[in-house]
């Protein structure tokens, strides 16, 4: 991903070991690294009592208290990393919000406009404020990048499997993935229980986005398996370890996000699952 610039989601518990990991590969690749610090705002209490209509709001002291405790805390943990980065001899630059949950989509997808790809920590998918999934709804729903997880310590991977069904995301993920799709040794287009059909997935499904890549330098083959009745997520999961796939590219959200959640799905089973590293789009 030479000469672009990396939107690293963390959090206040994100290791510095895992920033390093960051800050090398950006510098190997002489990208820009923007650490993009998220953490929830203190709740507001709410007190109700008598009172005359459109009376005046009194905020809490204490609350004032704690959110400024709060910045002040990210305040340190910026100015750490901001040293740790320029140990590191990285173009670099780290910003933190202190945001309610619903603010949080806001705030990382307008960041992500003028990023490449985003990358997620660990740390954002286990802490319990609930911000992982507001910032990954952000990335894939409002803006034009991919998303990255389980991808630190991240490298450029050598084996790529892109899980393809002709479907629009599944397209842009492609092509928002096509700078480490060229990058790779190879690339394994996998289609599951596909429609060999013209106007389904066409006569010999694959064939046409192998066709694609390979003009782009891409050294590619194609297989379509049969799911078995195996849920697609599971099943994409199996193929790429049997393959050694250090990737997957896939679309997300093919189906509606509120389905996904209740009944699950390919999305939902590979935004959960923590194995395998997955690039996805919307």
């Amino acid at each position: 991903m030479k000469n672009r610039t990396l939107l690293f989601l963390m959090t206040e518990d994100t290791a510095d070991a895992e920033v390093h990991q960051m800050a090398e590969y950006a510098v190997s690749e002489n990208a820009h690294l923007v650490c993009f610090l998220l953490s929830r705002i203190p709740t507001q209490p709410m007190n109700a009592h008598g009172a005359f209509p459109y009376g005046g709001y009194e905020i809490s002291d204490h609350w004032v208290e704690e959110v400024n405790s709060a910045r002040d805390r990210l305040k340190v943990r910026q100015d750490a990393l901001e040293a740790l980065l320029q140990y590191e001899g990285v173009s670099a630059e780290v910003q933190f919000v202190l945001s309610s949950q619903p603010d949080v989509r806001v705030v990382v997808a307008r960041r992500a406009l003028v990023c490449d790809v985003a990358i997620a920590s660990k740390s954002l998918r286990v802490a319990e404020d609930g911000l992982f999934r507001p910032a990954l709804y952000g990335v894939l729903f409002d803006a034009p990048v991919g998303l990255m997880l389980n991808a630190t310590p991240i490298a450029n991977p050598k084996r790529i499997f892109v899980a393809w069904d002709t479907e629009l995301p599944a397209a842009r993920a492609i092509h928002a993935a096509l700078p480490l799709l060229k990058q790779a040794d190879e690339v394994i287009v996998g289609s599951f229980d596909p429609v060999a059909q013209e106007y389904e997935d066409g006569e010999n499904p694959g064939s046409d986005l192998a066709k694609w890549l390979s003009h782009h330098g891409c050294k590619v083959t194609v297989n379509q398996y049969p799911s078995g009745g195996e849920i697609i997520g599971a099943a994409i999961q199996r193929r790429a370890a049997e393959i050694g796939a250090d990737l997957v590219v896939m679309g997300a959200y093919g189906k509606s996000r509120l389905r996904e959640l209740v009944f699950g799905g390919t999305t939902h089973h590979m935004i959960i699952q923590t194995e395998t590293p997955v690039f996805m789009a919307h």
